[in-house]
């Protein structure tokens, strides 16, 4: 589901971000946060949004997008040293911001880390940006940020060191939305900001700086913060970014951090806990009779209203708008602790579903609320490894790599398995079980050739998807079009994004390669001689 802005034009492309307001007569607490708009939007009203929006706002976003496609001129990934220090600054330091005086002002203002490297560009990252894809992964977490003790009251956390687990209890006072435990990557984000004390530690300077500081700019009607916060120790940590040099080419502004792999000390398994983390009693006989609940059928999207309060009569919808990858360098699996219910079945049946409203506000949910629930939780893609876990549903694709290997001289450079996200309303993403589909890449090296071999899981599917060999790219990219790809594949109902590839990579640079025939009962599903033949078919496109 995709969020557009109340107050606001289609394709509109941010261009600064400003201020943390608070309305000094506002009652209910509602924090905001100034947007600098292109074209500008000050006319519809449009000066700022929620500050539970910030998973979704950064340099070049788009919003409303209709036509237009973010353009970011350059791009780069880094990993951090022992010895490297993100240094407090502004974006003063880069040289070619904003030639409208009204923007450079303001923008020279905004806080940044700048790394200094020796023979490369300086680093100018906003400290907003560095935030948002560290801790901002829902609307909750943006609001929790400026509140003393929120996580303290409610989550409860034991860890157990000696067997290597914890478990995180998310008590019922709770207003994390409970559908975005779904997502692996919410709960570990969640996990790692619960336990990792030099997480917490970074993620509680916001308020500490935000609560001293907020009386120091006061101006008719609002008080204003600029936001600024102590970054966590990042050696080992690595991330990819776009954005933008300076034409001397000694600086490079950071717009939005497109992936990050965070390192850090994690127990080996995480168990969320709430009473309404259930799976269906198959042991019992469902009951039936009575009104069941309504059934809703979610908009294509919904519409956020910053100016009305949100009910608490309904789960939050997930709007999943937060755009980075994550991963952790030390894998670690996160889980929900299910207990067993019995089914119900209702007498009545509706058959046609009612079309949810499609106006939503992200502000706290409370019982005078007007307008319906929504989060921008949801939106962050999962890229740890889950190469072990799956194992078992590329058999038979594992065995051609070996192949490959073993009679054609190729070289496996890397592999790693991620799970497909949901994309709209599809549930391409899902398999019968509930479990999310999986989707395998493997880096192979030929010749001197760096080749990528995706492979979709097509566990529960009566047909094959072909392997997809994409062949002599530029790699320093290949993250954000894996990821791009991964969407396209679930948009295209397991289907490979064709169009999209042609532009990402030009024509001829992809190829489908088709599979030999299963063989239903067979213990790998292809026999070996013919996975030896695929083998020497996919050798040929290398």
């Amino acid at each position: 589901m995709s969020a557009r802005f109340y107050k606001c034009d289609d394709d509109v492309r941010i261009v600064h971000i400003g201020k943390v307001l608070i309305r000094t007569k506002d009652t209910s607490y509602r924090p905001s946060i100034e947007v600098w708009c292109y074209p500008p939007q000050q006319k519809k009203g449009f000066r700022a949004t929620a500050f539970a929006n910030v998973p979704a706002l950064y340099r070049g976003k788009i919003i409303n997008q209709r036509e237009l496609s973010e353009s970011f001129v350059n791009n780069g990934r880094y990993t951090f040293r022992n010895n490297d220090f993100l240094r407090k600054s502004t974006l003063s330091e880069f040289p070619n911001l904003s030639s409208a005086e009204s923007v450079r002002k303001p923008e020279s203002e905004q806080n940044a880390f700048v790394l200094d490297r020796s023979n490369a560009p300086k680093l100018i990252i906003p400290q907003l940006e560095l935030a948002r894809v560290l801790f901002y992964s829902s609307s909750y977490l943006s609001r929790a940020s400026l509140m003393s003790s929120r996580l303290l009251t409610d989550f409860k956390v034991e860890v157990n060191a000696k067997a290597d687990y914890a478990n995180i209890e998310v008590l019922q006072i709770s207003n994390y939305p409970i559908s975005a435990f779904n997502d692996s990557a919410t709960r570990a984000m969640l996990s790692w900001l619960l336990i990792d004390k030099n997480a917490k530690q970074s993620f509680e300077s916001i308020f500490k700086y935000f609560n001293t500081e907020l009386n120091l700019d006061v101006v008719p009607g609002f008080k204003r913060w600029l936001f600024h916060f102590d970054p966590p120790q990042m050696a080992g940590w690595s991330f990819s970014y776009n954005g933008r040099l300076d034409p001397s080419g000694e600086y490079f502004l950071v717009e939005k951090i497109t992936d990050i792999e965070i390192s850090a000390p994690m127990p080996s398994r995480v168990y969320f806990h709430n009473h309404q983390f259930t799976h269906t009693d198959e042991g019992q006989k469902p009951t039936g009779g009575g009104k069941g609940p309504e059934l809703y059928e979610r908009p294509e999207d919904h519409v956020v209203d910053d100016d009305k309060e949100a009910s608490d009569a309904n789960q939050a919808f997930l709007l999943g708008e937060n755009s980075c990858a994550i991963r952790f360098k030390n894998r670690f699996s996160t889980s929900k602790a299910t207990k067993p219910k019995r089914s119900h079945r209702p007498s009545n049946s509706q058959e046609t579903p009612k079309v949810a409203n499609d106006t939503v506000s992200t502000n706290e949910a409370g019982s005078n609320g007007e307008i319906p629930s929504a989060d921008m939780a949801g939106g962050m893609q999962d890229n740890n490894d889950y190469s072990e876990e799956y194992a078992s549903r590329f058999t038979a694709f594992n065995m051609m790599v070996q192949a490959l290997e073993e009679k054609y001289a190729c070289t496996i450079i890397d592999s790693y398995t991620h799970e497909l996200d949901q994309v709209g309303r599809s549930k391409c993403h899902l398999i019968d079980s509930g479990a999310k589909r999986t989707i395998r890449c493997v880096v192979v090296e030929r010749n001197g050739h760096v080749n990528y071999l995706l492979e979709v899981d097509v566990t529960g599917l009566s047909k094959w998807i072909s392997t997809k060999c994409v062949r002599e790219i530029d790699t320093s990219n290949w993250q954000e079009q894996f990821s791009r790809i991964k969407k396209g594949v679930v948009t295209q109902s397991l289907g490979w994004p064709t169009q999209e590839m042609d532009n990402m990579f030009g024509f001829k640079k992809h190829i489908g390669i088709s599979h030999p025939k299963s063989i239903e009962g067979h213990p790998t599903g292809i026999p070996t001689e013919s996975i030896l033949d695929w083998a020497g078919r996919v050798s040929g496109k290398l």
